[in-house]
């Protein structure tokens, strides 16, 4: 058999783009090492090198053949389980920051608005109607506040973070409060985020995450209509409660894992791509159409139907380690 090396690049690149979420579905490979394939780009510019060397040689199709396993393995994990892009953007930045002077308000029914860039927010809730914020900066003021009773919207004053996120980092705590309803609105841009709203009454909550990590719980909210949440060029993982809700996941070269409590009716209409994957059928969900559905849907006394799309990313449901 004679190989003709034209396409020799190109089978071992479909190979490997197929073969590793494969391996991966079937537990040969660890998730979390595969996540870490993107780092793997050093070795692009190593082959272009040898592509230069070896030019005028018999073995001037080894530097393509190198670029082919290497996309192939970046691109075959980025479907597998998603970047692990988020390490870029949780290291945005240096330095702890100077502490900035605590600020605090009260809160009616309304809507809350979050812009964070680059660092690390935290947002918890307390009994009442008071929010307050405390954190650090890169020169010791707080972030852009407007509030206005049923209005409260606080975002980052650098919104200039550099190349791949490392600029000015920054820390916030904040917390909303558990009685008024609100419509809270979060935007993580290349930083981590760890956001509980344990005890709120939510209208709609609205998250997007760019260039970073957010781990999300509504497991425990007094109550919620409508979930989105959106993650680009990151990760995401997100504890839903034992309500019925209606919402939508979407990611865009990431990962986003979710959880379900024991008991909770599910529906998930996916969007068909195929730079996407999930796992709902080894979870027991049984698909008809776009659609999959839990076993215990029709019975079940709390319902979550969700809307997913995963554009060279993944969506995880029920993840052996769980979402928080």
């Amino acid at each position: 058999m004679r190989i003709d090396r034209r396409f020799l690049g190109w089978g071992v690149f479909f190979v490997l783009l197929g073969a590793i979420p494969l391996a991966v579905q079937a537990d040969v490979l660890d998730p979390a090492v595969v996540a870490r394939a993107w780092q793997l780009w050093p070795v692009l510019i190593i082959a272009g090198g040898i592509s230069l060397l070896l030019r005028r040689t018999s073995f001037d199709w080894v530097g393509g053949l190198i670029v082919a396993a290497t996309l192939g393995l970046m691109l075959g994990g980025l479907l597998a389980v998603g970047a692990d892009i988020g390490r870029f953007g949780s290291a945005c930045g240096s330095g702890s920051g100077t502490a900035f002077a605590g600020q605090q308000g009260s809160q009616s029914n309304g809507s809350v608005t979050v812009e964070f860039t680059c660092g690390d927010i935290t947002i918890g809730t307390a009994p009442g109607g008071g929010w307050a914020l405390t954190g650090t900066s890169s020169d010791g003021q707080p972030p852009r506040i407007d509030a206005a009773g049923s209005r409260l919207a606080i975002r980052s004053r650098d919104t200039n973070v550099g190349f791949f996120g490392f600029g000015n980092r920054q820390g916030w705590a904040l917390t909303l409060p558990q009685d008024p309803l609100l419509d809270v609105n979060v935007q993580v841009n290349a930083g981590s985020g760890r956001l509980g709203f344990g005890g709120a009454h939510l209208g709609t909550l609205d998250i997007h995450g760019n260039a970073g990590s957010t781990t999300v719980d509504v497991s425990a909210v007094a109550a919620i209509q409508r979930l989105d949440l959106q993650m680009n060029a990151g990760s995401a993982r997100i504890s839903l409660p034992a309500a019925s809700l209606t919402g939508s996941l979407e990611v865009n070269a990431g990962s986003i894992a979710f959880c379900v409590p024991d008991g909770t009716g599910l529906r998930v209409t996916a969007g068909d791509n195929i730079t996407g994957s999930n796992n709902f059928a080894d979870q027991g969900l049984t698909k008809t159409g776009s659609t999959w559905e839990s076993p215990d849907y029709a019975s079940a006394t709390s319902r979550i139907n969700l809307t997913t799309s995963a554009n060279a990313g993944s969506i995880t449901l029920n993840p052996k380690d769980g979402c928080r």
